[in-house]
């Protein structure tokens, strides 16, 4: 894991208050921002989540969003857009995210106090599952379901839809998808996530978190 300097900010007003290794934010509990991003499949009604690997220290072997990663110190909500690259293996620009909004989240898992100011943005890209190049260290799969199986899902915990797996060396193949997949929630941010992804692909406005 790397322990790299991310800002410390107020969670009233999102201001930087300070500059901090990752590692003492943590142990702390000191509020922090990372960037998040779902990928959206307009053409599929669907959404792209990735596996996360069996290395991380958080989630191992959890469906998380698109891309996710902290800030570095001095880093614009938008740079985090280089998640895309880090994990995913494709390049966006500023212009192809859509922002959310922002909101805290907060809980004692994966790296001890996570005390997190989240910027979620969407992306909408229609590129099937294997024109992607995951970062085996970060993602060890990708998985695609349809955006109302995500809600169903996410809304009823005995909720089974099927969905689409591929990884680089496994190709395509089925995924039979359950809440318990998903990493751990906080403060209902899946539900809030997801139905905002509903709103986005039926063209609907505002979104916010």
């Amino acid at each position: 894991m790397s322990d790299e300097l991310i800002d410390e900010v107020d969670p009233a007003t999102g201001a930087v208050i300070g500059t901090e290794r990752r590692s003492v934010l943590h142990a702390e509990g000191r509020w922090h921002q990372v960037f998040h991003c779902l990928i959206v499949r307009p053409s599929a009604r669907s959404v792209v989540l990735q596996v996360r690997s069996l290395s991380k220290a958080a989630f191992p072997g959890k469906l998380d969003l698109s891309a996710t990663g902290h800030l570095a110190a001095g880093e614009l909500p938008t740079e985090g857009l280089r998640e895309l690259h880090e994990e995913l293996g494709i390049d966006v620009t500023v212009d192809d995210l859509v922002p959310v909004g922002t909101r805290l989240l907060a809980d004692d898992q994966g790296e001890a106090r996570n005390r997190e100011l989240v910027h979620l943005f969407f992306c909408a890209d229609d590129r099937p599952l294997d024109r992607y190049a995951p970062d085996g260290r970060e993602v060890s799969a990708l998985i695609e379901i349809g955006v109302d199986d995500l809600v169903a899902v996410i809304d009823d915990p005995d909720a089974v839809r099927q969905a689409t797996r591929w990884s680089p060396e496994d190709g395509v193949e089925p995924f039979t998808m359950v809440r318990s997949a998903l990493v751990a929630d906080a403060g209902q941010y899946w539900t809030v996530v997801a139905v905002m992804a509903q709103r986005f692909l039926d063209g609907r406005r505002p979104l916010a978190v």
